[in-house]
């Protein structure tokens, strides 16, 4: 099985501020890195052995906090939203000139002008998580600190709005019924090579079909998006810092 740990950036200025940021390459603010910290410790319990962020430094700043012994893939494709002429201006400004625009443009329907359309930004946030499971062919099975077997685990740092389009096009929220995701928030999506039942009364999840480790790289290696996203399931949505460390100020980070 495939497990990638999807993560939003920890916090910056701009998000304190309620400012759009798009992509704008605005760095982690302080309170983003203790954050990103907190969420480190339940990212390296999951055993990660391949990394993935977007190209902008949020993601990469929230990543080196994580205290995992990676180099990340950069990927273009994670990046956030392209807001055009909004970005940088502050979300309850375009609320209150543009209230039926910002309606449609948290519903997906519109575009600010010189920006990225919903589907476009689907389209390449699927591209991206479809060639992050097939790349996980790459790396051996750990151990799980939740499953009684090893899987294939990834981690990939992202922004709010382009997880929350991926999530929703992998048919595992309701955007309609989904808030925002946490900054620095985890959310896991598990992959099995199958698309039978899962049942923890079973050895393995009865995902065991006696294959070899090579054989299950090459199957994983051979996935199309479409079977991919078929066989996608949603195992945790916003584990939040403030979830995984209600004391987060009194740690020693």
């Amino acid at each position: 099985m495939i497990r990638v740990l999807l993560c939003r950036h920890g916090e910056t200025d701009w998000n304190r501020d309620h400012r759009l940021q798009g992509r704008s390459d605005i760095s982690l603010a302080s309170s983003g890195q203790r954050q990103a910290a907190i969420t480190g410790g339940f990212v390296r319990a999951q055993n990660p052995r391949q990394g993935h962020v977007s190209s902008l430094a949020r993601t990469q700043q929230t990543f080196a906090q994580f205290g995992l012994d990676l180099r990340p893939r950069v990927w273009d494709e994670l990046m956030e939203q392209n807001l055009g002429e909004w970005e940088g201006a502050y979300a309850a400004d375009i609320r209150d000139r543009e209230a039926e625009e910002f309606a449609g443009w948290r519903a997906g329907t519109y575009t600010p002008a010189g920006g990225e359309t919903h589907q476009q930004l689907a389209e390449r946030m699927l591209a991206a998580f479809c060639g992050i499971v097939r790349d996980t062919a790459q790396i051996e099975p750990t151990a799980s600190p939740d499953l009684s077997f090893e899987v294939r685990t990834a981690v990939a740092v992202s922004h709010g709005a382009a997880l929350r389009v991926l999530l929703e096009h992998l048919g595992l929220i309701d955007r309609a019924q989904s808030i925002p995701l946490t900054p620095a928030s985890v959310t896991v999506v598990d992959v099995p090579l199958t698309l039978g039942p899962v049942s923890s009364s079973l050895p393995k999840g009865g995902l065991d079909d006696g294959r070899s480790q090579d054989q299950e790289s090459a199957q994983i290696a051979a996935l199309t998006d479409e079977q991919i996203i078929a066989q996608s399931r949603l195992r945790v949505l916003n584990l939040s810092p403030e979830l995984l460390n209600p004391a987060a100020e009194s740690v020693a980070l």
